[in-house]
C-alpha cells in the first residue's frame, strides 16, 4: 500500500446551489493553497539538500509539506465536487472531514540516488497524470456538475472516477515533494460497496 492513504465518503444527495457556484466558492481556498504551495516548495528545495547529505527528512519540514499535501487534497475534493462539505483552512489532519488523506511518518532513511534524480523518476508520473488522470478528473467533474444540477444526486461512476484520479495525482504530488519513494498505482484506493440506490451513468 502507498504510504499516502486517500479516501472520500460517497454522498448521494448533493446541494445544487453550492454545486452551481462551486468553482467560484472554492477561490479563497485555491488562493490559500497556492500560497502554502509556494512555501512548501521552498521547504522541499531545502529538504532536498538535507536528504542528499543525511538521508533523512527533517521532521519539521516533513510535517509542513505533509500539511500542504493534506490541504491541497481537501481543496481539490471540494472543488472537484467529491464533497459538499466546506474544508477548513487548516493543514492538520481532520479525521471527521469527508475526504481523508493520511500521510505516514517519514521513512527512517531515504535513498540519496533516488532523491538526486527525483525529477527524472517523477517524469513518467507527470505524463500519466497530465495526459491520463487529469483529463479524466476534469471530465468527471464536469459531468458531475451537470448531473447534480439536474438530479441533485452524484453518480457513483463519476465519484469513483474522481477518487481514482485524485488519489493518483495526490500521491504523485507527494512523491515529487520527496515525502515518499513509493510510485503511485492507479487502482490503489479503498474500495467500498455503494448503496443500492446509488445512481450510475445514465
Amino acid at each position: 500500500m502507498n504510504p499516502i492513504s486517500f479516501e472520500v465518503d460517497y454522498e448521494i444527495s448533493r446541494n445544487r446551489l453550492t454545486t452551481f457556484f462551486r468553482w467560484i466558492i472554492v477561490i479563497p481556498w485555491a488562493i490559500w493553497v497556492s500560497l502554502y504551495g509556494l512555501a512548501a516548495f521552498v521547504v522541499v528545495f531545502i529538504a532536498w539538500f538535507a536528504l542528499l547529505f543525511t538521508g533523512r527528512y527533517p521532521t519539521g519540514m516533513y510535517d509542513f509539506v505533509a500539511g500542504y499535501v493534506r490541504l491541497q487534497a481537501r481543496v481539490y475534493a471540494f472543488g472537484a465536487l467529491l464533497t459538499d462539505e466546506t474544508p477548513s483552512f487548516s493543514a492538520n489532519p481532520e479525521p471527521d472531514y469527508s475526504e481523508k488523506v493520511d500521510v505516514a511518518a517519514p521513512q527512517e532513511s531515504y535513498h540519496r540516488g533516488k532523491t538526486f534524480f527525483k525529477l527524472v523518476l517523477y517524469l513518467p508520473q507527470a505524463i500519466i497524470g497530465s495526459y491520463g488522470f487529469l483529463p479524466v478528473a476534469y471530465g468527471a467533474a464536469t459531468i458531475s456538475w451537470f448531473r447534480i444540477l439536474f438530479s441533485g444526486k452524484q453518480s457513483i461512476t463519476m465519484h469513483e472516477a474522481l477518487v481514482v484520479s485524485a488519489a493518483y495525482l495526490n500521491r504523485s504530488n507527494a512523491f515529487l515533494l520527496l515525502l515518499t519513494e513509493a510510485h503511485p498505482r492507479a487502482l490503489d484506493v479503498q474500495r467500498f460497496d455503494p448503496p443500492a440506490d446509488a445512481p450510475g451513468m445514465p
